[in-house]
């Protein structure tokens, strides 16, 4: 049943018919269940070494050996395969939670099962998205990665159990991949520690999940109006949870706050945040929702959207709001 709030269309359909399936016999906003693994989640982490892998052919200087450092790394991984699979003489994993011990980790018992999958894939000499376009249903993609040559290397991996600002600074890197800033609120803070770890002439790759993208608020706290985590400025999104989501909204206004970066910065205040600290933009690429045509009819046509999302976020843009992933390298400038 359609409604409004503050003159917003609210309707269930708006969220509910964007978001992956669940899991059988939980709610559109659980967490994925522990010890069950998907083909969409076997999916994303090789899609995600195959666009990281990509990125290293494309960026890193091949005369220096590759130290590479997977900041907010989850279950490990990614930096797990880029040690196994590319030619690489350090390969280090950053989270400061394990599987299980935070809302948007990885579910427990699943990584043996996830590993075990991932290299019936990997068994050959390269790898080609056909390998496993199949588990890719629910992936956006401004282009399909190139294939990739498969190296078999003997480099052991290591995870450390810190935040960035925990590591040592003796330890640099010279490819460094971040794809959770989405869940860090001081990004100044952030960019200041990687670049106290990061060698000369570093590249680094970041993979963001907007928060001002359709589902940037995660199942957790999105709402059933189009973008109403934008659109709704704090006090407005806490009397929104209240009213039609009351059976959580003390977790949704949480999460809301405390689980994604606070305050919120656009990809210009992203961009400015790095060049602070001495990051030279190199290339940048950007795959929107498949279906943001549709999305943005749900919340009356794109421009009311951007005047309404203005009025929170001067320098949001239209394009950062259809967005699915933006990928940015930068390579560090030593002033």
């Amino acid at each position: 049943m359609q409604t409004s709030f503050e003159k917003f269309k609210v309707n269930a359909k708006f969220l509910l018919k964007t978001l992956t399936p669940t899991s059988k016999n939980t709610n559109w906003y659980d967490p994925p269940p522990e010890n069950k693994i998907t083909q969409r989640q076997i999916g994303r982490l090789i899609l995600q070494f195959h666009q990281v892998s990509n990125f290293i052919n494309q960026f890193h200087d091949k005369k220096k050996p590759l130290k590479f450092l997977d900041v907010g790394t989850g279950n490990g991984i990614l930096p797990e395969l880029v040690s196994k699979y590319c030619k690489s003489k350090i390969s280090h994993g950053i989270d400061p939670y394990e599987d299980g011990e935070h809302k948007t980790s990885w579910p427990t018992g699943t990584r043996p099962k996830l590993m075990n999958k991932i290299k019936k894939i990997l068994r050959s000499k390269k790898l080609n998205i056909k390998n496993y376009k199949n588990f890719l249903n629910y992936e956006a993609l401004s282009h399909s990665p190139s294939e990739i040559d498969l190296h078999r290397n003997p480099v052991k991996w290591k995870f450390f159990k810190k935040f960035i600002h925990e590591l040592p600074i003796k330890n640099k890197y010279n490819f460094i991949f971040a794809k959770c800033i989405d869940h860090i609120s001081d990004w100044n803070d952030l960019f200041n520690n990687i670049s106290k770890r990061a060698e000369k002439d570093s590249i680094m790759l970041i993979k963001h999940n907007s928060f001002f993208s359709y589902n940037g608020a995660h199942r957790y706290a999105s709402t059933f109006i189009p973008w109403g985590h934008v659109v709704l400025n704090g006090k407005k999104y806490e009397k929104y949870s209240k009213k039609f989501h009351s059976a959580r909204s003390k977790k949704m206004i949480d999460f809301f706050y405390n689980g994604l970066s606070y305050p919120r910065n656009t990809l210009s205040e992203l961009i400015e945040i790095m060049h602070k600290f001495n990051w030279k933009i190199v290339h940048l690429e950007q795959s929107n929702k498949k279906d943001y045509q549709k999305l943005l009819k749900f919340a009356g046509g794109s421009k009311k959207l951007i005047e309404n999302a203005k009025k929170n976020y001067p320098s949001i843009t239209l394009s950062e709001m259809i967005s699915d992933r933006i990928f940015l390298v930068a390579k560090k400038i030593n002033k």
